[in-house]
């Protein structure tokens, strides 16, 4: 018998019209949704006249041992499934990674729906570098695992992106603070909701600043990198360098290349160059 297909649908973070033509027309077909909240899913359902009576079924953390082999065994009887979380795109933080582990071991094939995501959706209008970046989900919440985590981070050249709870958020960036310095930061709350809300600048200013407000549910807080991180600053090192790549790259070469790991602008360095070579001419 062929395999039904498994598919990993996105659905709205806030804003119940960001929906894609694709992800309506998918749950529409499939017969079995699987989501966390039957209620959140049926509401979305009715909003955009998907049939989902007798379709949807419990899937999350608390039963996924009990749901997941139910699951596959509707999915390898030809059943094409849908699997939801109630808020944007699966398997970011939530527990649906073990059924689509557990799909792909028994060659069962896995689509994905793409659309909405809170992860993306914060950087995109947070203004924090993210070329390189690093996703934490929940940070533990027992305080030592948790200082741990964030002593992990200080060693990180990239950016990096948390969830948090309303309740734990100032307690957090203090923790943050004290390990990693006085970072720009972008908490991003309620986003795509009719009171988003972008709050950025210095862990310190955004500490002011959120003790006058009332914050509510999940946050996503996205640290910046440490732009100083590797950036050599000592003229030691600098001269060290330049004695180890000008005789094999030449001044104007090597004066570039050593700029890029200084603050100082390569004339500067070029002429550091120029003064150790004239200093050896004098010795020698």
């Amino acid at each position: 018998m062929k395999y039904g297909t498994l598919y990993i649908i996105a659905t709205p973070i806030g804003n119940l019209d960001d929906i894609t033509i694709r992800a309506i027309k998918t749950l529409k077909e499939v017969r079995v949704i699987s989501c966390e909240d039957t209620r959140v899913t049926s509401k979305l359902c009715n909003i955009h006249n998907i049939e989902c009576k007798g379709k949807l079924i419990s899937y999350h953390e608390h039963n996924a041992h009990k749901m997941l082999p139910k699951i596959i065994d509707k999915l390898k009887g030809g059943t094409d499934v849908g699997f939801v979380s109630d808020a944007g795109t699966p398997l970011i933080s939530d527990p649906g990674f073990k059924l689509v582990k557990k799909a792909i071991q028994d060659n069962i094939p896995v689509k994905s729906i793409p659309g909405p995501s809170a992860l993306t959706a914060a950087i995109s209008i947070s203004g924090i570098s993210s070329d390189q970046f690093n996703f934490y989900g929940f940070l533990p919440k027992k305080k030592a695992q948790r200082l741990k985590k964030i002593r992990t981070i200080s060693a990180l050249d990239a950016s990096v992106i948390i969830f948090e709870s309303s309740k734990r958020v100032a307690a957090t960036l203090s923790e943050i603070y004290t390990i990693l310095g006085n970072r720009n930061i972008s908490i991003v709350r309620e986003i795509t909701k009719i009171h988003e809300e972008n709050i950025h600048g210095s862990i310190a200013s955004v500490l002011d600043n959120i003790k006058n407000i009332t914050i509510k549910g999940e946050l996503v807080v996205l640290i910046e990198k440490d732009e100083t991180k590797g950036i050599i600053t000592d003229k030691n090192k600098i001269i060290s360098l330049l004695n180890k790549k000008v005789p094999k790259y030449g001044i104007s070469y090597a004066s570039k290349e050593i700029a890029k790991k200084t603050l100082l602008k390569r004339d500067n360095i070029y002429k550091l160059a120029l003064e150790i070579k004239n200093d050896r001419k004098k010795n020698d």
